[in-house]
């Protein structure tokens, strides 16, 4: 047991090979600087409102820099936390890094990673330096100089301590010559995105009004969720989340475009069998009119510390069925309270345990009543309106074509009688699927009365129907007065045999066959034989 070995090829999977999206370095360094701001802001080190992030990106340099001005580290103590691997004395319980391997991800992306700190109170500063472009020699399959990963960290790393003003607190990570595979590294608008996704912010209550009563909610359920001003390059707004009022919904097949409107929030609560907090959360509540076409907030998102664990996708599986479908129909947020539910090392998902299985059981059960209530009541709702509203539409454009004279010919005469039909079967059809999702309960008051009376509406346009199905059947051609007197009957029935040859070549585009009827006409008449 005296000679154990850990290898040097570990130092490759705690940075190169542990994250799927290069990006991921932004939140594990945002997270360890939440906690350092924590940190300071306990000790009176800084007040809330002045604690920051800055994200500084140079794509000329090719160089990245992440400064936050919470505690710091104090010399003493700098060698052992920057350079140990898995060792932190960070609490499970309280802080969001502390596994003590997230600030190794850094290495896979630049040819020298600097960490830079100084504490209040001691005029001096560590940095320490880390040769990425050494580590990756020393970790090739080739290169036998050193094995373990203790020799290697001790080659490629090196601390100086500097001057620094007694009363600086901070704590910097840069990255030096960002390399090719990092290049969205170094994208603004990119990082932007991925922050207001991920990252521990608030919400911009001037694009998201609900963003407040969410806030007010969980402070009254005993929970504020964290918030940090965080800042990319020279920008005076933080990085906020990315809700909005108006949700994008691809509809159907077609995946035409709308948008859904938040109409309120609704919340949900959940505690253990022993009545301790296991995580609150919020759904908005839109017309469901189809699946959220804006991939930034598509999906409910579990959040442990208000930082994202997983993906937009990961909430998929607590769904009875169609999870991958279902989950793109919301926008939420479920935040994770109990202790015993701990992020992995990838925060791609949860640490197993009994305490995740009961929050299974929990989410589960959530998931298959907005399945029921949502999902199958008010989205069908709002289909069956839309719906409805289309058929109102195009029975109101054969009414204006009939009463403009487009009856031309028996071809045409069954083309509208076969249209009204195919509305009428569609209208009781769609009227049902309105009824049932009224029957429901499902929805609020303001769209229940509005469902009501597009089902009138509906009812009464139906009998319209009846009447224009009627007036279709009845009605004599149109072609009686489109020649000139002086055209005799057996010249007038073959002109009717060429409208009618047009009417069925044309039977799916209306205004063609009147182009060329009307053309026809025109022709006719300027010859008035």
């Amino acid at each position: 047991m005296d000679n154990i070995t850990i290898g040097k090829f570990t130092l490759e999977s705690l940075s190169t090979g542990m994250y799927s999206d290069p990006r991921s370095i932004y939140r594990e360094y945002i997270q360890n600087a939440t906690d350092s701001i924590d940190r300071a802001i306990a000790n009176h080190i800084v007040l809330e409102k002045e604690a920051s992030i800055h994200v500084y990106l140079d794509k000329v340099s090719r160089q990245i820099r992440i400064y936050d001005n919470g505690a710091g580290i104090s010399a003493a103590h700098a060698i052992s936390r920057l350079s140990d691997v898995g060792n932190s004395d960070k609490e499970y319980t309280i802080d969001r890094g502390f596994r003590g391997i997230g600030r190794l991800g850094g290495l896979a992306y630049a040819k020298t990673l600097y960490f830079i700190t100084s504490a209040k109170g001691e005029p001096i500063k560590t940095v320490m330096t880390w040769d990425c472009q050494r580590m990756r020699q020393l970790l090739s399959p080739s290169n036998k100089e050193i094995e373990d990963i203790v020799g290697v960290i001790k080659e490629i790393s090196k601390t100086e301590f500097l001057p620094e003003e007694a009363e600086s607190h901070y704590f910097e990570v840069r990255l030096e010559g960002v390399l090719p595979c990092g290049e969205m590294l170094l994208d603004e608008s990119q990082i932007q995105q991925y922050l207001s996704e991920v990252a521990p912010v608030d919400y911009n209550e001037q694009r998201f009004k609900q963003g407040r009563e969410i806030n007010e909610h969980f402070i009254q359920h005993g929970y504020r969720i964290p918030c940090y001003n965080i800042y990319i390059g020279s920008r005076r707004l933080p990085v906020f989340k990315a809700y909005s009022q108006s949700l994008g919904a691809s509809i159907g097949r077609s995946r035409k475009k709308e948008n859904d409107f938040v109409r309120r929030i609704e919340f949900t609560y959940a505690e253990t069998p022993e009545g301790l907090p296991l995580y609150i959360g919020w759904l908005a509540i839109t017309d469901f009119s189809g699946q959220i076409s804006d991939e930034n907030v598509r999906g409910i998102r579990l959040r442990k510390s208000n930082i994202l664990v997983g993906s937009s996708k990961t909430f998929e599986r607590f769904f009875p069925s169609e999870g991958y479908t279902a989950n793109k129909m919301f926008a939420g947020e479920i935040h994770i309270l109990h202790a015993e539910i701990i992020p992995n090392s990838q925060r791609d998902d949860f640490e197993p345990n009994e305490t995740l299985d009961i929050m299974t059981k929990q989410l589960s059960s959530w998931a298959a009543m907005l399945n029921r209530k949502y999902r199958r009541g008010t989205s069908e709702a709002s289909s069956a309106m839309r719906i409805l509203h289309e058929i109102d539409q195009r029975q109101n454009e054969i009414e204006n074509q009939v009463q403009h004279g487009s009856i031309t010919s028996d071809a045409k005469r069954s083309e509208y009688a076969d249209a009204i039909e195919k509305l009428q079967r569609s209208r009781k059809r769609e009227e049902v699927r309105l009824k049932k999702a009224i029957d429901r309960g499902a929805l609020d008051q303001e769209r229940h009365d509005n469902a009501h009376e597009v089902l009138q509406k509906s009812k009464s346009s139906g009998q319209e129907a009846i009447t224009l199905a009627t007036k279709v059947a009845e009605s004599a051609y149109a072609t009686k007065n489109d020649l000139p007197s002086s055209y005799g009957r057996e010249e007038r029935r073959l002109y009717q045999k060429i409208i009618r040859v047009i009417d069925v070549f044309f039977a799916g585009d209306h205004d063609a066959a009147e182009r060329l009827r009307q053309a026809i006409i025109d022709d006719l008449r300027s010859k008035n034989k």
